[in-house]
């Protein structure tokens, strides 16, 4: 085998993506309940009331966790790739770089621009790893003589390059939309940019999968 520890990396990168891709639609499921308990509030349904809010809970719990699980399976997983790749090793400080940001963020919890932007912030460093996962597998199938992945890689990269500039920009706009009546706009937002995030996870877990195969033959 060529590249022992890429393949082991990789493999484990793979997992991080599938735990986000998780946690993504758990995202999109506490959008959901957040509009169903405002409609049960308003309605004084308590019942719907109670029970979106510990769907809500549940939701958001099982969001933190496996975003948790995600960003250390990342570091362990970049760390290994990077001794067979050398463009690996900036994903591990930009993976530093995003704890730093959520550790701050959480001080800023009840502050609804600065919880917006930080986390706007972290979603455009794990974007740019994973655009550097991608150049780094492009360069691990261009040692293995792997036309297909490569060519994949080039489609990808330029896709869900555009796919999280997008992404981001609602994300982006939607922090300075603040009032109150614009609050079903946020929601519509930010599903939207949810939903963005799951095609970009696809593919991109598509390109890892082949990535692993291919390191798992040569």
């Amino acid at each position: 085998m060529k590249f022992p520890n890429a393949k082991k990396g990789i493999s484990k990168i793979f997992t991080a993506e599938i735990l986000n891709l998780i946690a993504g639609i758990a995202g999109i499921i506490t959008l959901i309940l957040m509009i169903t308990a405002n409609g049960a509030l308003k309605s004084s349904n308590d019942a719907g009331l109670a029970a979106s809010g510990i769907g809500f809970i549940l939701t958001g719990v099982v969001t933190g966790v496996c975003a948790l699980i995600a960003v250390i399976l990342m570091i362990v997983g970049t760390i290994q790739s990077a001794k067979d790749e050398q463009s690996f090793k900036a994903i591990i400080y930009l993976t530093i770089f995003n704890i730093v940001v959520m550790v701050i963020a959480s001080f800023f919890s009840q502050n609804a621009f600065l919880n917006g932007l930080s986390t706007t912030i972290s979603n455009a460093v794990s974007f740019v790893c994973s655009l550097l996962v991608i150049l780094g597998i492009g360069n691990l199938a261009a040692q293995c003589h792997d036309e297909k992945v490569i060519l994949k890689c080039g489609s990808q990269f330029r896709i869900i390059l555009w796919i999280g500039i997008v992404s981001l920009l609602i994300r982006f706009f939607a922090i300075f939309i603040a009032s109150t009546a614009a609050q079903a706009l946020i929601i519509v937002l930010f599903s939207l940019s949810l939903v963005l995030s799951i095609v970009q996870y696809v593919m991109y877990l598509s390109l890892l999968s082949n990535a692993k195969k291919m390191l798992a033959e040569n």
